[in-house]
């Protein structure tokens, strides 16, 4: 595993950051820390019987971040924030606790454990007063590919884990302790965060009760969506009235599937941007940036750079010049 910042800062991503807080680790500091997952602040319980610490890891992709963690006889606390930056506008965090023994990186059974939605500003009390597994998930709503409302009014809720939730939080936990090096390529980090997008939504929509067959058939146009967008998003004829005459819908009825999350437009720039990223990261030399914008399916260079550098914060040719010292180092 790559470690990463002592104290648990937000990682660079693709790296996994580690955090050992305990009284016998000398790293350790008193007060209330904030440096857990979500931006916790971590804290020994009053009168706490059972030992204190806090060991877990974190992984952030681009833009989604995933952390697992042992606690015992602590308190996590977060006040409610007037406002939070990007790139946390706009998402949903998740908070998932399973008292048990041992470490949460170890492969025994858990069972019997608790999951709460919160959004970037609220108010996160939790207490830990005997061993318990933390998984904590902070996912941007767009690429969830749900309904932004429906997401909120899971709010203030707890929802009972189901054994395949279980399993599904057991699974992502082999992200932290396996191939970080893997996982820093423009490709592996989209894939990155495709995985915990998807594990994200999953857990959320395990959590309520089965859709009617109205919103099966609106999940069934969102998956044949993705999946048009996916194999032909470097297509410039690619619109969503194409992807409409496609599914043999109407233009409305596509647009209304995706009520409340990204559009399909949407969806089919950022592919683009996620292709160009895949691309550029692989290739050196000069002149190339304008013949990757036509190969992603854009029909502008100058549109394509300033999309490329509003979702990555480089410019293309910078994000390749980044890779290739990257890989020469």
């Amino acid at each position: 595993m790559t470690q990463g910042p002592s104290r648990y800062e937000v990682p660079a991503p693709g790296v996994v950051a580690r955090l050992d807080i305990s009284p016998d680790n000398p790293d350790a500091w008193n007060g209330r820390l904030r440096t857990g997952p979500l931006g916790l602040q971590i804290s020994p319980m009053r009168h706490g019987r059972a030992p204190y610490f806090f060991k877990g890891s974190r992984l952030r992709g681009t833009r989604c971040i995933w952390a697992a963690s042992t606690v015992s006889g602590a308190e996590l606390y977060r006040p409610a924030r007037a406002s939070v930056p990007p790139p946390f506008d706009g998402s949903v965090q998740i908070l998932a606790r399973i008292e048990g023994s041992g470490s949460v990186f170890d492969p025994v059974e858990q069972s019997g454990g608790i999951m709460r939605v919160y959004e970037p500003v609220d108010e996160i009390a939790e207490q830990f007063a005997v061993n318990t597994h933390l998984y904590t998930l902070s996912i941007p709503i767009a690429v969830m590919g749900m309904d932004a409302a429906a997401i909120r009014d899971m709010r203030d809720r707890t929802y009972d884990l189901t054994p395949l939730q279980t399993q599904l939080l057991r699974a992502a936990v082999g992200l932290l302790v396996t191939g970080a090096d893997e996982l820093r390529t423009a490709s592996s980090l989209v894939g990155v965060d495709r995985y915990l997008a998807a594990l994200a939504a999953l857990l959320l929509r395990t959590a309520v009760h089965k859709p009617a067959p109205d919103l099966a058939q609106v999940e069934q146009v969102r998956l044949r969506t993705d999946a048009i967008i996916y194999e032909q998003a470097t297509d410039p004829n690619l619109t969503p009235s194409a992807i409409a005459a496609q599914l043999n819908i109407s233009l409305r009825q596509l647009y209304r599937a995706f009520n409340g999350t990204e559009s399909p437009a949407a969806r089919i720039r950022r592919r683009r941007l996620e292709r160009a990223a895949e691309i550029l990261a692989a290739r050196s030399g000069p002149g190339q940036v304008e013949r990757v914008a036509l190969e992603c399916g854009f029909a502008s260079a100058e549109y394509f750079s300033r999309a490329f550098r509003r979702d990555f914060g480089l410019s293309p040719r910078a994000y390749r010049s980044a890779h290739r010292d990257s890989a020469a180092r």
